[in-house]
């Protein structure tokens, strides 16, 4: 009873137990955080993409709507960006294509081997508020109003992108183009 030599190597060896315990779960709960801080990095810049694709969009869109029956061919390439269907802004109401995919888009951004962005855009014709007559089949498919009001071009575009490690994003934009207000065609 006396004799308390291996006391000293139990609660040595319960201590070490308890110590090793400890380390291996904060190293599975700091890898465990590393991986949500890589998702959450993934997934936002997916969705930044997508919202920077809707911006773009806007402004394809502008460009499109200036050149009277849409840009001068399919499969436009400016820059890194593919126009697909060159007369996208005449889409009507009932989308031919809802949302994008890889295989139903109007335009491309980047390369489709890589991270990259889809859009559809499609719209229909709006009469404003104003008290006069309004004609939305003016010249060219270009509407005209006799007084106030007027008529616009009511949008929607649909920017998809397709990131790393799987990670996607949709984000659906609504744009008005006001009649009246085309600039230059340059495509």
């Amino acid at each position: 009873m006396n004799n308390a030599d291996g006391s000293v190597m139990v609660a040595a060896l319960l201590i070490l137990v308890v110590l090793t315990i400890i380390g291996t779960s904060s190293i599975t709960t700091s890898n465990m955080e590393v991986k949500i801080a890589t998702n959450d990095k993934i997934h936002k810049m997916a969705f930044y993409a997508a919202d920077g694709g809707s911006e773009l969009g806007k402004e394809l869109l502008e460009l499109n709507i200036a050149c009277a029956s849409g840009f001068a061919n399919d499969n436009l390439v400016i820059n890194n960006i593919t126009v697909v269907d060159k007369d996208f802004w005449m889409q009507g109401d009932e989308p031919i294509i809802p949302y994008p995919s890889n295989t139903e888009r109007d335009v491309q951004i980047d390369a489709a081997s890589g991270p990259h962005t889809n859009l559809s855009i499609f719209g229909e014709t709006a009469f404003g508020v104003g008290g006069a007559i309004e004609m939305a089949a003016g010249y060219e498919g270009k509407g005209k109003g006799a007084a106030g009001g007027g008529v616009s071009l009511l949008y929607e575009i649909h920017s998809q992108h397709l990131g790393l490690a799987n990670s996607e994003s949709v984000v659906t934009i609504q744009w008005r183009h006001n009649i009246g207000s085309e600039g230059t065609c340059m495509y």
